[in-house]
C-alpha cells in the first residue's frame, strides 16, 4: 500500500543521508590528517592549510574535477605530492623510533 511505500522511501532516504554523512566525515578527516602531516610542527602552517583546504573544497573542487578529467597529468601530480609527504612522514617516524 501507500503507507508501506512511504516507509520504504523514508528508509532509503535515511540510508542515503547516512552514506553522505559518513563520506563527508571520512574525507574531512583525510584532509585534516594530510594537512597535519604536511605542516608537521608548524601550527601557523597547520591553521593556514586547514583554512585553505576548506576554501578549496568549497569553491575550487568542481573546477579541478573538470580539469582532472581533461588533463590526466594533474591527477599524477597530486599523487606525487601525496607520496612525497607520505615518504617524508615514514622516514621521520623511522628516525624517531630507531
Amino acid at each position: 500500500t501507500d503507507d508501506q511505500k512511504i516507509k520504504a522511501d523514508n528508509l532509503t532516504f535515511a540510508k542515503a543521508i547516512m552514506t553522505v554523512i559518513i563520506a563527508d566525515v571520512s574525507m574531512s578527516l583525510d584532509n585534516v590528517l594530510g594537512v597535519a602531516g604536511a605542516a608537521q610542527q608548524h601550527y601557523v602552517l597547520l591553521v593556514f592549510g586547514l583554512v585553505l583546504s576548506i576554501l578549496l573544497m568549497a569553491t575550487v573542487a568542481n573546477i579541478l574535477s573538470k580539469w582532472i578529467k581533461k588533463y590526466k597529468w594533474i591527477a599524477w601530480l597530486g599523487l606525487i605530492a601525496i607520496l612525497a609527504v607520505a615518504i617524508d612522514l615514514i622516514y621521520s617516524d623511522i628516525t624517531i623510533f630507531l
